[in-house]
C-alpha cells in the first residue's frame, strides 16, 4: 500500500485551498498493480485510471492515459481555455472547458491505440479514466469506464458518474432488467474500441465538500452509498484513504484498490459570481412544484443533492443513473414527453423517481440543447432525512404534484 500525502495547498485558478491524498493497494489476489493516480496540484488536475489487459499491458495502458492527461493540461491552449473560464464563467466558457476535457481523453485514447499498433504484445489493453480540474469554485469532471467520481457533501454523498458496463448503460436506454448479472462488462473505455465515449460535468464547491476519485475495487467493495458515507463523513483525507483501502482488504482485496480523497477547505478568493445557481436559475428552480414556496435558501439545501447536466437536442433523457433512478428540473431548453407533452424551464421530470417508482414506455427527447438538475432517489432521501423539516415540506410538494397527475 501506498499512500501519498499533502497538506493543505493552494492551486491555481481555484478560490479554495485544499486537502488530499492518494492512495493504491495491489489487493490480496493480483500480483501486479494495474491502477494509476495522478496528483498534480500545480495544475488544479487529480486523475485516476484502472488499467486492463494481460503481460502488464494494463499497467502500461493506465500510465500512458494518466501521462497524457498532464501533458494535454499542461499545454498552453488549455491553460487559455481555463484562464476564459475563470476570468467570466459564462455558459459558453463552461462549455469550452467540456470540450477541452473530451479533447483531452480522445487523446489519452488515440495515444493507447497507436501503442497498441506499434506493440503487438498490447493488444486489448485499455483502461478507466475519471479525472477533475479544479477552477474558479468548480470542479470540472471527465469520465470513460467504471471507475467513479464522488461528491461527499455534509449532508448526502452523490455519486456523480455513471459506470459505462453493460448493465448500466442497457437501463440508462430505459431497458427494463430485473437484476444485475454476474458478468458486467464495460461497453466503453480507453482504448476499449475504435471510439471513446466521454461524459463530462461540473459540481459548484463549497467548504466542507470532499471529493472521491476511486477504482471499481474500492466501491465494488462497498456494500451501499450509506456505507460509503459513513467511511467519508468524518476524518482527514489520509484516514479516509487508508480506511477505504483497509475496508476493500477486508472485503477480500479481490482486485487492485485506490483512491484521490480530495477536500475543499477554506475560501480565500471571493468573487461577485460566487458559488451557485444564478438569480436567473434560482427563480426558474423556485418556480418547480417540487421547490415552489419556498426560501432561497431551503431550495438551495434541496439541490445539495442535485448535479447539473446538458444534453443535446435529440438525445434521449434517462430514467436511471448511476444505479438509481433520477428525477429532473429543467433549467432552460425543452423536452418531448412519449405523450405529446413538452416540459421547459421550471418543469419536473420523472418526479415519481423521488418515491421509488419506475414510469413504463419511451423515454423523454430534449428539443434543443438543455439543461437540468438531476436528482438521484437516494441522494434526495439522504438530504430529507439530514433536514427533516425540509425534507417534509418536499414530499408534501411531490406528493401533490403526483396526486395532480401532471408529472
Amino acid at each position: 500500500m501506498s499512500i501519498l500525502v499533502a497538506v493543505s495547498r493552494i492551486l491555481p485558478r481555484f478560490d479554495f485551498r485544499i486537502e488530499f491524498a492518494a492512495s493504491t493497494d495491489v489487493g490480496l489476489v493480483r500480483q501486479s498493480n494495474e491502477d494509476r493516480l495522478l496528483c498534480c496540484p500545480e495544475l488544479a488536475l487529480f486523475a485516476i485510471a484502472d488499467g486492463m489487459g494481460g503481460h502488464a499491458a494494463g499497467e502500461v495502458a493506465a500510465q500512458i492515459a494518466v501521462d497524457t492527461v498532464r501533458d494535454e493540461v499542461l499545454r498552453p491552449p488549455a491553460a487559455a481555455i481555463l484562464d476564459a473560464y475563470v476570468a467570466d464563467p459564462n455558459i459558453e466558457a463552461r462549455r469550452e472547458v467540456f470540450a477541452l476535457l473530451r479533447r483531452v481523453t480522445e487523446a489519452a485514447h488515440a495515444a493507447i491505440l497507436e501503442a497498441r499498433r506499434k506493440e503487438p504484445s498490447y493488444q486489448g489493453m485499455g483502461t478507466t479514466l475519471d479525472f477533475v480540474v479544479l477552477a474558479h469554485s468548480r470542479a470540472f469532471f471527465a469520465h470513460a469506464g467504471d471507475s467513479r467520481a464522488y461528491l461527499v457533501r455534509p449532508t448526502t454523498t452523490v455519486q456523480l458518474t455513471q459506470d459505462h458496463a453493460l448493465y448500466d448503460t442497457l437501463r440508462a436506454a430505459g431497458n427494463a432488467i430485473a437484476r444485475k448479472p454476474q458478468r458486467n462488462p464495460l461497453v466503453n473505455a480507453i482504448g476499449l474500441a475504435g471510439t471513446v465515449s466521454v461524459d463530462t460535468l461540473f459540481v459548484d464547491l463549497s467548504r466542507g465538500d470532499r471529493i472521491l476519485l476511486c477504482t471499481d475495487g474500492i466501491h465494488n467493495a462497498i456494500e451501499s452509498e450509506a456505507s460509503l458515507s459513513r467511511f467519508c463523513a468524518k476524518g482527514s483525507p489520509e484516514e479516509v484513504a487508508e480506511g477505504l483501502l483497509k475496508h476493500a482488504r477486508e472485503r477480500g482485496g479481490r482486485d487492485n484498490a485506490s483512491v484521490i480523497v480530495i477536500d475543499i477547505k477554506e475560501r480565500f478568493v471571493k468573487r461577485a459570481d460566487d458559488a451557485g445557481p444564478s438569480s436567473r436559475e434560482l427563480s426558474v428552480l423556485s418556480a418547480c412544484p417540487l421547490l415552489s414556496g419556498m426560501s432561497p435558501a431551503a431550495v438551495l439545501g434541496a439541490l445539495a443533492a442535485g448535479v447539473e447536466v446538458e444534453l443535446a437536442a435529440g438525445d434521449r433523457i434517462p430514467r436511471d443513473v448511476a444505479s438509481d433512478l433520477v428525477a429532473y428540473v429543467v433549467l432552460d431548453g425543452a423536452v418531448d414527453l412519449p405523450d405529446g407533452r413538452r416540459i421547459v424551464s421550471s418543469g419536473l421530470l420523472y418526479p415519481e423517481s423521488l418515491v421509488g417508482a419506475r414510469r413504463k414506455g419511451d423515454l423523454p427527447v430534449a428539443v434543443s440543447r438543455t439543461r437540468l438538475i438531476r436528482i438521484r432517489k437516494d441522494d434526495f432521501a439522504e438530504v430529507c432525512e439530514h433536514d427533516a423539516e425540509l425534507g417534509a415540506a418536499l414530499y408534501q410538494r411531490l406528493a401533490r404534484y403526483l396526486a395532480l397527475g401532471t408529472g
